[in-house]
Formats: structure tokens, sequence, C-alpha cells
């Protein structure tokens, strides 16, 4: 799922507690024939906790709406079946008595039809925006085979999923059953073909025993930090963490499954940026406005330097930086890393360096959006095109948000990247923490920061 995904599960669980408001209360007046809830108003906020957390640990991609309506709805049954085991066994431990099944019961049961009932009008709204080519992802098929082919036909078909296909590859273009003029080359034309259409996913539809053209395949989209999956299985082939899921009944496994494809994750690592950010934003005003103070006394020039960096999914953005060097205007410079004793650096823009003072602006980039207060760092566009060349796997640390501190900034790998050896092992850093993520890491990692661990190799 892209970025925003994990926003929609947000918005959708805000719709369904407005929903389950309205069936607690048109339950209530069905019994009473008034709206008063009385003793069931502590019966409200404890439905909406059980739902919240059924979604939550169930089906939250239930909200990404990338199946057709006919699976979202069976998904929606297995869902009221959890949800209402859970309420029954409630009322059976906690037995009570006190309160109405007409009420309990009918919440839920209006709760589904109302909720389902919105659903299918969403459906019918994403499948005509769809239609016309917005919201959707576009997809390369590697294999004009009959998976391929059913594949194909199954996202031309319900243009509700979400999906369209910019072509396939495949070696035996004589064979293929799919339209000719959707074969965009063969198989090993996956860099050309992803340099030259706009490719947001690619999907492998070929038998397992062309390891070799997969194993290729994934080498090449992860190098370019383009997702890819695979039809059907994919066990033999790689070895690390994955996610299962179906378009249509098609079963797409994601290659690298990581934890902050979770909605639940992405949640809880921006709520804690938000906080985070804001606190240090509002707790250090005074501390802003002394170093901007001095920065604009020791040198001419601006408070300021912003410098654009590649962040998630290769987007760039202008990073904000206390500046610690001297005015240059010369392009030679612009591409030089900073080292020991550089002439460039002001006086406070030592002071500022080595205690990291110059990276505090950046909690605003993490207050909008654009970074998190934990990530492998934001490069240079050059820097990030070097580095994509020499170092296996590089582009996968930006399917996360860049961090003002990391895993690699901890352990040592802060500072220059001028050798191969200072490459790899910032990069082995970052994709490691790509792959081990969780929410107590991050806490370390800051702890570790506030520490000093992070300040070696600082110039």
């Amino acid at each position: 799922m892209n970025g925003k995904g994990y926003r929609l599960v947000w918005i959708f669980l805000a719709y369904d507690i407005l929903i389950i408001i309205a069936s607690f209360l048109g339950s209530i007046y069905l019994k009473y024939d008034s709206f008063e809830a009385g003793k069931y108003s502590i019966v409200l906020p404890l439905i909406i906790v059980i739902w919240i957390t059924v979604v939550l640990t169930f089906t939250s991609q239930n909200y990404y709406f990338r199946e057709g309506i006919i699976q979202h709805l069976r998904n929606q049954i297995v869902d009221f079946v959890i949800f209402g085991g859970i309420v029954s066994s409630l009322v059976l431990v906690l037995d009570l008595k006190l309160y109405s099944r007409l009420v309990l019961f009918g919440t839920i049961l209006l709760f589904f039809v109302l909720r389902n009932a919105g659903f299918v009008l969403l459906y019918k709204y994403l499948s005509r925006m769809r239609s016309k080519g917005r919201h959707v992802r576009r997809l390369l098929i590697v294999g004009a085979g009959r998976i391929g082919k059913e594949l194909f036909e199954y996202v031309k078909g319900d243009v509700g999923v979400g999906y369209t296909v910019v072509g396939f590859l495949d070696d035996n273009i004589d064979m293929v059953t799919v339209p000719k003029e959707m074969i965009l080359g063969g198989t090993g034309e996956l860099e050309v073909v992803l340099k030259k259409h706009r490719v947001e996913q690619v999907i492998l539809a070929l038998p397992l025993s062309e390891t070799k053209i997969i194993t290729d395949a994934i080498e090449t989209a992860e190098f370019h930090g383009v997702r890819i999956g695979m039809i059907p299985d994919y066990y033999r082939i790689v070895e690390r963490s994955f996610e299962t899921t179906t378009l249509g009944t098609l079963p797409i496994v994601s290659i690298r499954d990581i934890a902050l494809d979770n909605g639940i994750n992405k949640a809880l690592k921006r709520s804690f940026d938000v906080v985070f950010s804001l606190a240090v934003l509002v707790l250090l005003s005074p501390v802003f406005l002394i170093l901007a103070i001095l920065i604009k006394a020791g040198s001419p020039g601006p408070v300021f330097y912003t410098p654009v960096r590649v962040g998630k999914d290769g987007k760039e953005f202008r990073c904000w930086k206390f500046r610690s060097m001297l005015v240059d205007d010369d392009p030679d410079h612009a591409t030089k890393s900073t080292v020991l004793g550089d002439q460039r650096i002001t006086r406070i823009g030592s002071f500022l360096r080595k205690r990291s003072l110059d990276e505090l602006p950046q909690f605003y980039n993490v207050l909008v959006g654009e970074m998190s207060v934990v990530g492998p760092r934001p490069h240079r566009t050059f820097l990030n095109e070097d580095m994509q060349k020499k170092v296996d796997g590089y582009m996968i640390r930006h399917y996360i948000k860049p961090g003002i501190t990391g895993w690699a900034q901890v352990n040592g790998w802060r500072g220059p990247t001028e050798t191969f050896e200072q490459m790899e092992q910032r990069t082995k850093h970052d994709l490691w923490y790509v792959d081990n993520w969780s929410f107590w890491l991050d806490l370390r990692i800051v702890l570790m920061t506030a520490a000093g661990k992070s300040n070696k190799n600082v110039f």
C-alpha cells in the first residue's frame, strides 16, 4: 500500500464510530421509543473499543479497496462474526441481564447494514473515478502466459479494484494470448521499461522454474525502489518476511514485507513523530531564537540552509537545517562532503555540528510529514544515485520516511560516505532498521542519540 494508505484506516474508523453511534441510538429508539441512552451509556464505548480492536487486528486492509466488492463483503462478514462473537461472550461472561439483547445485537445488525450500504456507494464512486484513470495503481506484469492473462483480464474487467496494466514483459511473443501491443519487451528489458514507463508495481506471473528471471527481476525492481510481488508461491526463491494478499482469486506475495506497511504501525510511528516534534519545536523555541541570532552575527547569510534531499518513495523535499557554513555559490562545492578541518564551517557552525544542533529545524520536516524522528538519513540526489549504483538493495531504504537520527548513526556510521565500506555499512544498518522496525527500537535509538551515540564522525 502507498504511503497514504494508513490514513484511510483512521478516516474510515471515524466513519465506523459515527455509524455505530447512529445504530446504537436507533436500537435504543426501537426498544424504548426514545433516544435516551440511560444505563446503556457505558455500553456504547465498550462496543466501539471492541470493533476498533477487531478491525485493526484482523482486517484493516479492507479499507484499502483493492479487492472486488464481493470479496470486500465477504471480509465484512468475517469481521462481524468475530465482533458478534466477542459481544456475545461478554454478555455471557458478565451476565448482562440488565441490558436488552435487542439493543446490543440490534446495534450490530444495524451497523452491518448501514456500514456496508455506505461502502457499496463508495465502491460505485471509486469505480467511476478509477474508470477515468484516477486513484489507480500502474502494474507491469512479467509473464504473458495463462496466469498473466488471467490477472490482466481481472484488472481490466473490474476497474473498481484500482489497477491498470501498463504492459507485459515476455520472451515468447509469438505464443502469448494477450494483445501483442501490450508486450513492451522481453523479461531481460525490465530495467529499460522501468526507466521509460511510470510503473508503481511489478507482478511476476512466471513458472517457478524460471528462477534466474525471477531473481533478476526482484533485484532490478528493488534497485529502482519499485514494489514487486509474485503469483503464486515464492518460498523456494527468497528467504525473507512476506505478506500474502489476493487480487480476485489470485494470491499475490509481497516479496519484501516490512512492519511499517502495517496501518497500525504507521499510525503509531506518525503519532510519536507529531507529538515529539511539536514538543521539541515548542519547548526549544527560545533556543532556536538564540541560535538564529548567533548564526546571523557569526557570518553573513541566511539563518537556515535548505538543501534538496531524497525522501520516501524517491520524492525530493527541502530539508531544513541551521546554516553551519559560509555561503558558497561554487557549484563544484555543492557535491563536496564535509571533511575534518573543513574551512567552509563557521565558528558557530562547528559548535552546532558537534552537538547536532544544526539538525533541530528538521523537526519541522517531521511535523509536516516529510521526515520521521527515526529513519535512514536523507541523502543528496547525486549521492543517492551514486550509492544506488554501488550498493545492493540501497533503494529499499526509501520504502520508509528518512529520519533525523537512525540505526546507522547510533552505530557509528554517521558522516562521510567516501569509501565503499562507509556506503555499504550505512546501507546495511539502514536496511536492518527497515526490516526490523518496532516502536521500542525507535525509542532505543532516540535514547542512544540523546546519550551522544550518534556524535562519532561529526565534522
